[in-house]
């Protein structure tokens, strides 16, 4: 299950990702963007939610390089 939260945060930060304690996700995406740049934050962070990224050791330049690539 995938919850989506809006909340103002600065103009860099378009989205974050983080685990529940129920093994569910929240998704939160910055109110301040518009709906596109919203559906484009939702998808990058739902790669990062299916590739397992949470749970990587890998840096997370590395993490976020590759998420950005594709």
């Amino acid at each position: 299950m995938i919850n989506v939260q809006f909340i103002d945060m600065p103009c860099k930060i378009h989205g974050a990702v983080r685990e529940n304690e129920d093994g569910s996700y929240t998704v939160i995406l910055n109110s301040r963007d518009s709906r596109e740049r919203n559906l484009k934050a939702y998808q990058h962070e739902l790669k990062h939610i299916l590739r397992d990224d949470l749970h990587s050791e890998e840096d997370i330049q590395l993490i976020e390089a590759r998420a950005h690539a594709e």
